[in-house]
């Protein structure tokens, strides 16, 4: 399900149908399993601005003013432009925005991951998404000390195969 007017991005984990600590197929009766966790494909808008003070501000504060949630946000930067990556609330309306400032942009899929908030959570979904042999691009993410859980965003080699891997919880 590819967000277009809404994202799924600050929703809680979705969880995957079995193996959720009760035996399974997969699994025998002395051998429990975590439950599993699933991505969600969502478009990435990539804008292309000035690399100079106050242009992420204004970008920010115009999303804002237009009623556009910016969910999750990276800026990689070079000597003259920038680029923000950015998964939003309503990207329809964000593509307006950036057509109204006059950015160039792209818009990419990408998939958001729960990823729980412990050590080596990380390397966890890399590497279930290894085994499934899809190659992650980059991926971008942060979480606050106390809470239960981050939110990932995966550029990977495909997106929607990599809806069915299973991420653990």
């Amino acid at each position: 399900m590819v967000a277009s007017g809404g994202s799924s991005v600050n929703r809680r984990p979705q969880r995957g149908r079995g193996c959720s600590g009760t035996p399974c197929a997969r699994h025998g009766p002395n051998e429990s399993r975590l439950s599993v966790l699933r991505a969600t494909l969502e478009n990435q808008l990539s804008a292309f601005l000035a690399n100079r003070t106050g242009v992420i501000a204004d970008l920010c504060d115009t999303m804002a003013e237009r009623g556009v949630s910016i969910e999750a946000v990276m800026v990689l930067d070079t000597a003259d432009v920038g680029t923000v990556r950015m998964v939003v609330d309503n990207a329809d309306l964000a593509k307006e925005v950036l057509n109204d400032v006059g950015a160039a942009y792209v818009e990419i899929p990408v998939i958001t991951v729960p990823i729980p908030n412990r050590l080596g959570a990380f390397a966890g979904a890399a590497r279930a998404l290894a085994a499934a042999h899809i190659n992650v691009e980059y991926f971008y993410a942060t979480a606050a000390p106390q809470s239960e859980y981050t939110i990932a965003v995966f550029r990977v080699s495909n997106p929607h195969e990599a809806l069915d891997v299973e991420f653990e919880d």
